[in-house]
């Protein structure tokens, strides 16, 4: 198979295979410790490397997978077009509503309809939805994994200090550390969602416009 021809885009990188990196890393330190780890990074060959980022394109696909079902199964199945629902009940959507009813001469009710049709329509003209989505579904790995991360955390505090005392201490500051990153990521997953949820309604409107004055 020659490798040179494919093509793997930004996405792939920072929102498949970076998370994919991360959960190795992570379960690498849980089944080894931090300075078996280390030790292995500092001697990972050219192809280790190549071999690890094909894993890592196979196992940020399932982070990925994770992520989205298990905020589904604690948010609900919507929570992910919460920013097309809030649009679609205000009154900033009339105009959206009755743009598409003159274009079709058929009004459409259901938002999940009048969100592809308005995406269809703006064809190549709203790139940074790509770039929002893009940002979001990062951040909700980074999310999941920032919790996953207590994990191993917890194991290499273990190793270094037993069971006693000295553990609680260390312990306690990388839960609150990773649970501070999970609420971070968390945050700006959420924000980025809405961005690219709401703003197709916006940018097709800039359209009807557009073809108007022509």
């Amino acid at each position: 198979m020659d490798f040179s021809k494919l093509k793997l885009e930004v996405y792939d990188f920072l929102g498949v295979i970076l998370p994919g990196i991360i959960a190795i890393c992570e379960g690498w330190i849980l089944l080894s410790g931090w300075t078996q780890f280390v030790a292995s990074i500092n001697h990972l060959s050219g192809t280790g490397f190549m071999v690890l980022a094909i894993f890592a394109f196979g196992i940020g696909q399932l982070v990925q997978e994770f992520g989205d079902v298990f905020i589904k199964l604690c948010k609900g199945k919507r929570f992910f077009k919460h920013g097309r629902d809030s649009f679609w009940a205000t009154e900033e959507a009339i105009p959206v509503k009755e743009a598409i009813k003159g274009q079709l001469r058929k009004e459409i009710t259901a938002v999940d309809t009048a969100f592809d049709y308005c995406l269809t329509k703006l064809k190549g003209n709203f790139a940074k939805g790509d770039v929002f989505v893009a940002t979001s579904d990062i951040c909700r790995s980074l999310a999941v994994l920032s919790i996953l991360a207590i994990v191993p955390a917890v194991r290499v505090a273990w190793s270094y200090a037993g069971l006693n005392c000295r553990f609680l201490v260390p312990v306690g500051t990388d839960v609150a550390f990773f649970f501070f990153l999970a609420v971070l990521a968390w945050r700006r997953m959420v924000r980025f969602r809405e961005l690219s949820e709401a703003t197709v309604f916006r940018s097709y409107l800039a359209t009807v416009n557009e073809s108007q004055k022509e």
